[in-house]
């Protein structure tokens, strides 16, 4: 996991309370990836399914990504998305929607996390992770969140697999070059890569994991 900080703006330096509130955020990412490596051990160490893995269990929970890549990609997308096809448009707004929901939760658990009296430097385990899960509460926001992840990985992997949208893509890639929205175009281009290796079979047995480790999880927490 990066450690860079958060772009913050010019001429202001980051205050005691934001960098702590960075860092628990940092934990908490770094602790929830743990989790998926665990859950998805199969998944992680299989080429065919490596970089979907990366990109949305580790890419899309990455802080840095979050405030660099990711977020100059959203800036970018609004001042383009007219000009974008159909099928790419929904590929990014979906991942939008999944990225903004991701941000907001982890945020509220490391303001738990620092309510409870951690300190920088501190790992947490997973089972402490889970606890905090716990704690923060907000199941109907955690059920919105799988549903999102499950929607955005049947968006990326139908759109990926959609004929000639490999030439669409490329298309995207000129028109990014030519109005300066190159991250926008990388971020639409990294989920399109993440899925178009995989073959049906295998990505409707990781669909059917992930609801089945995930609703898991939340029944765990929350109870039936």
């Amino acid at each position: 996991m990066s450690k860079k900080k958060e772009a913050m703006p010019a001429g202001r330096q980051e205050t005691a309370e934001e960098r702590l509130l960075r860092k628990a955020h940092e934990e908490i990412i770094r602790s929830q990836v743990e989790r998926y490596h665990r859950d998805y051990t199969d998944y992680f160490s299989r080429k065919e399914t490596e970089k979907l893995m990366k990109f949305f269990f580790e890419q899309i929970y990455d802080l840095e990504a979050q405030n660099t890549t990711i977020q100059v990609a959203i800036n970018a997308y609004h001042k383009v998305k007219n000009q974008l096809n159909d099928h790419i448009r929904e590929t990014i707004e979906s991942s939008i929607e999944l990225n903004q929901l991701t941000l907001a939760l982890d945020r509220r658990m490391a303001e738990h996390l620092i309510k409870k009296g951690w300190t920088e430097g501190k790992k947490i385990s997973i089972d402490e992770y889970f606890v905090l899960y716990k704690e923060v509460g907000l199941e109907a926001e955690r059920r919105e969140q799988l549903m999102t992840v499950l929607k955005n990985l049947l968006v990326s992997y139908r759109i990926a697999h959609r004929p000639l949208n490999d030439i669409l893509l490329k298309a995207f890639h000129a028109v990014a070059v030519m109005v300066g929205v190159l991250p926008l175009y990388h971020f639409a281009d990294d989920g399109y890569q993440a899925t178009i290796k995989v073959s049906s079979d295998v990505f409707h047995e990781f669909i059917d994991k992930v609801t089945e480790v995930e609703m898991r999880y939340i029944l765990e927490a929350f109870g039936e």
